[in-house]
C-alpha cells in the first residue's frame, strides 16, 4: 500500500529555473533513495506536488517540505492510500504552468491553472501529462530519471554586466 500527499505552497521567491534545477538535483537522488515518486506543477510563485511512496518515506518528505526556507503557506489538498502508483516512471518530474501541452489540456477542463482544478481533476491532468512526457523521452533522459549521477546541476551563468565586471 502506498501513501499518496498532494499540497500546495507558494514560495518566498520568484522560483526560477535555477530554482527548478537545484530543486530536482536535491529531490531525485533523494526520491529514488527513498522509493518516492510524483510530481510538481509550478508557477511563478506557487507549487502544486504529488508525492508517492511509502507511509513513512512520504512522512518524512513533508516534514523537509515544511522546513524548508521555499515554502510557506502550505496546504495538503489530499492525503490517500492507493495499491498502484500515479507517477510510477518518475521519481521526480516537473512541469511549468507556461508549458503548452499542459496549458492546453487545462484550458480545455475549463480552468485557468491546476490550483484552481479540483484536486481529482489536477491528479488526472498531470497523470495524462506525466504519462505523454514518459512516452516522448530519449532512452538517456529517462536513464537519468533513475540514474542521478548522471545528472549535473546547473549552474548559474553570470550575466554580461557580472562577467565585465568581475563579480562571479
Amino acid at each position: 500500500m502506498f501513501a499518496q500527499t498532494i499540497y500546495e505552497s507558494r514560495a518566498r521567491t520568484h522560483i526560477s529555473t535555477q530554482d527548478i534545477a537545484e530543486i530536482t538535483a536535491r529531490a531525485l537522488p533523494n526520491n529514488l533513495a527513498n522509493g518516492l515518486t510524483g510530481y510538481m506543477y509550478f508557477d511563478d510563485w506557487r507549487f502544486l506536488h504529488i508525492i508517492e511512496g511509502r507511509p513513512a518515506q512520504v512522512a518524512e518528505t513533508m516534514k523537509r517540505i515544511v522546513n524548508n526556507p521555499m515554502h510557506h503557506a502550505i496546504k495538503v489538498r489530499l492525503m490517500n492510500r492507493s495499491s498502484v502508483r500515479n507517477f510510477a516512471g518518475w521519481p521526480f518530474g516537473a512541469v511549468s504552468a507556461e508549458d503548452f501541452e499542459l496549458h492546453r489540456i487545462i484550458k480545455n477542463l475549463g480552468y485557468h491553472d491546476l490550483f484552481h482544478a479540483n484536486v481529482l481533476d489536477a491528479i488526472k491532468v498531470l497523470k495524462r501529462l506525466a504519462g505523454r512526457k514518459l512516452r516522448t523521452m530519449s532512452v538517456l533522459e529517462k536513464q537519468v530519471l533513475h540514474d542521478p549521477r548522471l545528472l549535473h546541476p546547473l549552474k548559474p551563468e553570470p550575466s554580461l554586466t557580472e562577467d565585465i565586471l568581475g563579480l562571479h
